[in-house]
């Protein structure tokens, strides 16, 4: 007898498992939220097939109890938007805002409890969620050390990545890599990838205002974690009472172009607070300093400097015969 009633035991955590689905409005693209073994989990699939498989989220801080397990499923709301919105400048002047949108509140009794809420708004080109913490008790001065969002690539071993490295200097300004997924390590967001199924995906943030900015470590195969960049003192993200996160971005498309044309993170930005931004023209210009960049040229002093009067006016010269508008000294 001892057989089916192990057998029992394992199943059991399993079986009182919440779930909550969200489509994306051509049914393509499907979330799955859960709280399996008593911890907040999601997936991600396409057309089917899996793009992000079951991945962490939650919360570790300074003070308080983790945002981790024990936490389950209170409640879920939906609700869809289908509007449009026109912008001042930019890729195109009308931007389709469809979508389908869930909330989903995780909760865990006093006294090492808490409750978060994670929207999720599912788009026919990816997903944006969030994470939204409403005033509590015991919560009035947060320190987050570590955010848990994970993102477990599907086929990782089968899968091409294009992305440049973290926290190094200037590394805004390279050359993408272009390696096998699981020879990434510390990545920059967005990070692209095509998995197995062809499926090219990207992954970044949207409406990142007062929080830290998050790149990608690949902890172990397949799975990158949130890395939040902390201040000097350790801690990644301070906050007094309610607050939300910024978009963490996922961008799904058949081909690499779906990925250009999507709108998601226009859409998930906060919409204008300027009022009147007519006077605001934008240009395109060249600049000098990317020949230091790619080593051409040294920012100091010598043979090789580059922003030399010489230089500048061949600059100025390029960019008045090829429509430049200005020149970046």
């Amino acid at each position: 007898m001892r057989l089916p009633l192990l057998l029992v035991a394992l199943l059991s955590s399993s079986a009182f498992a919440k779930e909550a689905m969200l489509e994306s409005p051509d049914q393509k693209i499907k979330i799955t939220i859960s709280d399996q073994s008593s911890s907040p989990y999601y997936s991600i699939s396409f057309n089917g097939k899996p793009v992000i498989a079951q991945s962490h989220l939650g919360f570790r801080f300074k003070s308080q109890a983790p945002f981790d397990e024990g936490f389950v499923i209170s409640e879920v709301t939906h609700s869809q938007t289908d509007s449009q919105w026109q912008q001042p400048w930019g890729e195109r002047q009308t931007v389709v805002d469809k979508h389908n949108e869930i909330a989903v509140t995780f909760n865990k009794p006093a006294p090492h409890g808490g409750t978060y809420t994670v929207r999720f708004k599912a788009f026919d080109s990816g997903v944006g969620f969030r994470y939204e913490v409403p005033k509590q008790a015991g919560f009035e001065k947060i320190e987050i050390t570590k955010e848990l969002t994970e993102f477990a690539i599907a086929g990782a071993d089968k899968a091409t990545a294009w992305w440049i490295p973290a926290r190094g200097w200037n590394r805004y300004e390279y050359v993408y890599n272009t390696t096998a997924l699981q020879d990434a390590a510390l990545a920059h967001t967005p990070f692209t990838f095509k998995n197995g199924n062809g499926v090219h995906v990207s992954i970044h943030e949207a409406a990142l205002v007062d929080y830290a900015g998050m790149v990608l470590n690949q902890r172990r195969p397949g799975t990158f974690s949130a890395d939040l960049t902390p201040w000097s003192d350790g801690i990644a993200v301070k906050k007094h009472g309610a607050f939300n996160t910024p978009w963490r971005t996922i961008q799904i498309g058949e081909h690499a172009v779906d990925l250009v044309n999507s709108d998601i993170i226009l859409n998930l930005n906060e919409p204008n607070k300027l009022g009147d931004v007519s006077w605001v023209k934008p240009g395109k210009y060249v600049g000098i300093w990317w020949g230091m960049h790619i080593n051409e040229n040294t920012w100091g002093s010598g043979e090789k400097h580059g922003a030399t009067t010489k230089n500048t006016k061949y600059y100025m010269d390029f960019a008045a015969k090829y429509g430049f508008d200005g020149v970046l000294v």
